[in-house]
Protein backbone atom coordinates (compact mmCIF):
# COMPACT_ATOMS: atom_id res chain seq x y z
CA UNK A 1 0.00 0.00 0.00
CA UNK A 2 1.35 3.73 -0.42
CA UNK A 3 0.24 6.34 1.99
CA UNK A 4 0.70 9.79 0.95
CA UNK A 5 0.66 12.00 4.51
CA UNK A 6 2.52 15.76 4.79
CA UNK A 7 3.64 17.12 7.48
CA UNK A 8 4.62 21.06 8.25
CA UNK A 9 8.19 20.31 8.14
CA UNK A 10 11.17 18.15 7.02
CA UNK A 11 12.00 17.81 10.35
CA UNK A 12 9.11 16.10 11.17
CA UNK A 13 8.81 14.28 8.39
CA UNK A 14 12.13 12.21 8.98
CA UNK A 15 10.87 11.56 12.60
CA UNK A 16 7.99 10.43 11.75
CA UNK A 17 9.74 8.52 8.46
CA UNK A 18 12.07 6.88 10.95
CA UNK A 19 9.62 5.66 13.06
CA UNK A 20 7.45 4.24 10.62
CA UNK A 21 10.75 2.22 9.06
CA UNK A 22 12.03 1.17 12.26
CA UNK A 23 8.82 -0.25 13.94
CA UNK A 24 8.28 -1.86 9.80
CA UNK A 25 5.33 -0.45 9.52
CA UNK A 26 7.12 1.11 6.10
CA UNK A 27 9.57 -0.66 4.52
CA UNK A 28 10.72 2.96 2.46
CA UNK A 29 9.54 6.92 3.33
CA UNK A 30 9.85 9.05 0.45
CA UNK A 31 10.40 12.65 1.65
CA UNK A 32 9.58 15.47 -1.12
CA UNK A 33 10.42 19.19 0.58
CA UNK A 34 9.27 22.75 -0.86
CA UNK A 35 5.40 22.08 -1.56
CA UNK A 36 3.08 24.15 -1.05
CA UNK A 37 -0.55 22.80 0.09
CA UNK A 38 -3.95 25.22 -0.44
CA UNK A 39 -6.78 24.28 1.46
CA UNK A 40 -9.89 24.75 3.25
CA UNK A 41 -9.73 25.21 7.51
CA UNK A 42 -12.01 26.66 9.49
CA UNK A 43 -14.06 28.57 6.86
CA UNK A 44 -10.99 29.75 5.51
CA UNK A 45 -8.57 29.40 2.85
CA UNK A 46 -4.63 28.76 4.08
CA UNK A 47 -1.75 28.43 2.11
CA UNK A 48 1.34 26.76 3.61
CA UNK A 49 4.63 25.11 3.30
CA UNK A 50 4.67 21.59 4.14
CA UNK A 51 6.40 18.73 3.23
CA UNK A 52 4.95 15.32 1.05
CA UNK A 53 5.42 11.66 2.58
CA UNK A 54 5.27 9.04 0.47
CA UNK A 55 5.24 5.26 2.80
CA UNK A 56 5.31 1.84 1.15
CA UNK A 57 4.25 -0.69 3.69
CA UNK A 58 1.12 -1.44 5.43
CA UNK A 59 -1.72 0.76 5.92
CA UNK A 60 -3.25 0.11 8.93
CA UNK A 61 0.37 0.26 11.00
CA UNK A 62 1.15 3.36 8.72
CA UNK A 63 -2.28 5.12 10.02
CA UNK A 64 -1.91 3.90 13.88
CA UNK A 65 1.15 5.68 14.23
CA UNK A 66 0.56 8.68 12.11
CA UNK A 67 -2.01 9.59 14.41
CA UNK A 68 0.29 8.86 17.27
CA UNK A 69 3.06 10.97 16.18
CA UNK A 70 1.90 13.71 13.72
CA UNK A 71 1.35 16.81 15.35
CA UNK A 72 -1.61 17.96 13.16
CA UNK A 73 -4.93 18.23 14.42
CA UNK A 74 -5.67 16.24 11.15
CA UNK A 75 -3.27 14.95 9.65
CA UNK A 76 -3.66 13.93 5.42
CA UNK A 77 -3.93 10.18 5.61
CA UNK A 78 -4.35 8.74 2.02
CA UNK A 79 -3.77 5.33 0.54
CA UNK A 80 -3.09 4.40 -3.06
CA UNK A 81 -3.69 0.19 -3.88
CA UNK A 82 -1.32 0.29 -6.82
CA UNK A 83 -2.79 -1.88 -9.58
CA UNK A 84 1.26 -3.48 -10.05
CA UNK A 85 4.09 -3.77 -8.71
CA UNK A 86 7.48 -4.91 -9.62
CA UNK A 87 8.28 -9.07 -8.13
CA UNK A 88 10.97 -8.37 -6.69
CA UNK A 89 10.12 -5.02 -5.35
CA UNK A 90 7.26 -6.14 -3.64
CA UNK A 91 8.88 -9.04 -2.26
CA UNK A 92 11.30 -6.65 -0.78
CA UNK A 93 8.80 -4.84 1.15
CA UNK A 94 6.80 -7.55 2.32
CA UNK A 95 9.99 -8.37 4.20
CA UNK A 96 11.08 -5.51 5.73
CA UNK A 97 7.30 -5.16 6.89
CA UNK A 98 7.50 -8.07 9.21
CA UNK A 99 8.12 -8.39 12.45
CA UNK A 100 8.23 -6.02 15.31
CA UNK A 101 11.43 -3.45 14.74
CA UNK A 102 14.53 -3.06 12.56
Amino acid sequence: MIVLNTAPDKKTAKKIAKKLVNSRAAACVNILPNLTSIYAWNGKIRSDKEVLMIAKGRYKKIKKMILKFHPYELPEIIALKPKKIEKTYKKWIKQNTKGKKC
